[in-house]
């Protein structure tokens, strides 16, 4: 519900607020002096735009919302929200325009996102809701699904079903020529790892000797060399030279060289042992041709599969263990393809039976509530209308069943049904929406609605039935009506004028909420107004 607005510079208005009723919020005031304007402040918490006239000023605009269960879960979806409660700011220069709701900047998009929830216009360029065929497709199923829940439930549970089946095959492969190749691939690059079946590490192990078997001749060399220094040269090796170190040390180890004596023999220990491994290491190279064959192989098959799945060889294990899965996934999909599309196809059609199942249960409530609505418009000095609700077979479910439907109006019996956008004037979808609004009750709209020129062209007596419908709807949910009929006015919860005065040769407009003696006087003068 809105509770205030609150404009200032915005356009006549230097600064106003009003505050408004829950019920019927009646707005009179003469012709210039800026109801539009006021129609274009709250517009813009639809539209998140200004009027073009006012993008020299600077100025602002605020409104304050309560928000009930249905509204607060609406909203939830698109923004933030930590109570009941929003307010929806607009601040505008000549450059730009800044919204903000509870205190945050939020892009224009937002604006109009969360603003089509919080009030309906009805006026001679607004309408927007009624415009929509979607918002009528909505509203209509609304209607039928209250109607008809236990049949509903049925088609639930199956779209539900129909729903996820849609959502596997969104994952699956546009074709199967695709779903194939991948399988292929796969396989491929399975097979390729299998038949190598290399083991963590193999590859470091197969690296060494490799460059032993590579290099035998340069480390056969190298042994013989370290050797004959070793012990194997006949005119000087270490051995022998280590040899007469030990001699002599052991004469003068009883005069304080004992330890070096000792660590003597213990390099002599150490060159013998050095010499026995180095000669262990000789005796074990001998170069296998096939050996050698054999290792360079399995070497080049290990590094291909590293440059292809690795680039290491653990990656290369990781990867294999991903194909399998990635594989095993891909024959399932296989499997399901070929029994997916008979289940949808199956789905399908029984969606079909239930969704001409409700079409045939509704048709007589439908036709009931169509003379309703016609007798509303008959009401509303719309004599020859005729409306109805079409509907149009889709190829594909949706979530309300095979049918689209929308609202199609003819204003004369010799001619055809149109669609509401593309007949009615913005008068005539005003008394349009007030006529479903009173036929359907206030489940299936907004908690706010603004009429504006809904009484335009009635006349003293239609004025009285326009009122009595408005004040009937606003015992169901806030209604804000601009008027020129004392009829219509009489009717208020709350009555504002909006004032036009002349203050040092400048317009000004402000809004003023009547007092109940300052309504009579306001009501006389509109009746004075009228030439029957």
């Amino acid at each position: 519900m809105l509770i205030s607005l609150s404009i200032k510079n915005f356009g006549l208005f230097d600064e106003a607020e009003v505050i408004f009723d829950k019920g019927l919020n009646v707005i009179t005031g003469e012709s210039g002096a800026g109801k539009s304007m006021f129609i274009n402040a709250l517009r813009a918490f639809i539209t998140g735009q200004i009027p073009n006239t006012l993008k020299d000023q600077e100025g602002s605009i605020s409104a304050f919302f309560t928000l009930d269960e249905k509204l607060r879960k609406e909203l939830d979806n698109i923004i933030d929200l930590d109570d009941d409660e929003l307010v929806i700011s607009g601040n505008f220069t000549a450059k730009r325009i800044f919204f903000r709701i509870n205190g945050q900047i939020i892009p224009k998009e937002t604006v109009r996102e969360v603003g089509k929830f919080l009030i309906e216009i009805n006026s001679q360029d607004s309408n927007v809701l009624l415009r929509d065929e979607g918002y009528q497709n909505n509203l209509i199923y609304g209607i039928l699904r209250d109607k008809y829940s236990e049949e509903f439930k049925v088609y639930d549970e199956k779209y539900s079903e129909y729903l996820s089946l849609i959502k596997k095959r969104e994952k699956m492969p546009s074709d199967k020529t695709e779903l194939y190749r991948k399988i292929d691939t796969l396989n491929y690059e399975l097979n390729e790892i299998k038949g190598v079946s290399p083991e963590l590490g193999e590859d470091e192990v197969l690296t060494e000797k490799y460059k032993a078997l590579e290099n035998i001749e340069v480390i056969k060399k190298n042994i013989y060399e370290s050797m004959n220094i070793l012990k194997d040269a006949e005119d000087i090796n270490i051995d022998y030279n280590l040899g007469n170190v030990v001699y002599n040390l052991s004469k003068i180890q009883d005069f304080g060289f004992k330890d070096a004596y000792n660590l003597s023999l213990s390099l002599q220990d150490g060159v013998s042992d050095l010499y026995s491994m180095v000669e262990n290491k000789l005796n074990e190279l001998e170069f296998d041709e096939e050996e050698f064959e054999n290792v360079s192989n399995r070497l080049n098959l290990i590094m291909n599969l590293k440059r292809k799945y690795g680039p290491s060889l653990q990656d290369v294990l990781e990867n294999e263990k991903i194909f399998e899965k990635e594989l095993e996934d891909l024959y399932e999909i296989k499997e399901n393809i070929d029994t997916l599309k008979p289940k949808l196809e199956k789905l399908e059609k029984e969606l079909l039976i239930e969704s001409d199942k409700i079409m045939n249960l509704a048709k007589p409530y439908l036709e009931d509530m169509k003379k309703r609505i016609v007798q509303n418009l008959k009401d509303l000095n719309m004599p020859d209308s005729d409306i109805d609700v079409a509907f149009k077979k889709l190829k594909k479910p949706t979530e309300n069943g095979f049918y689209k439907s929308k609202f199609v109006l003819k204003t004369n019996p010799k001619s055809d049904f149109m669609d509401l956008s593309l007949i009615a004037s913005g008068g005539e979808l005003s008394r349009i929406f007030l006529s479903l609004e009173t036929v359907l009750g206030n489940d299936y709209s907004m908690s706010t609605m603004l009429f504006d020129e809904v009484d335009s062209g009635v006349g003293p007596r239609m004025a009285d039935i326009v009122g009595a419908k408005l004040k009937d709807l606003a015992n169901k949910k806030q209604v804000i009506v601009i008027t020129h009929m004392p009829q219509v006015a009489n009717f208020g919860n709350k009555h504002f004028k909006i004032i036009k005065e002349k203050e040092n040769n400048k317009i000004k407009s402000t809004i003023k909420l009547l007092s109940s003696k300052e309504k009579d006087k306001e009501i006389k003068e509109m009746y004075g107004d009228i030439v029957y």
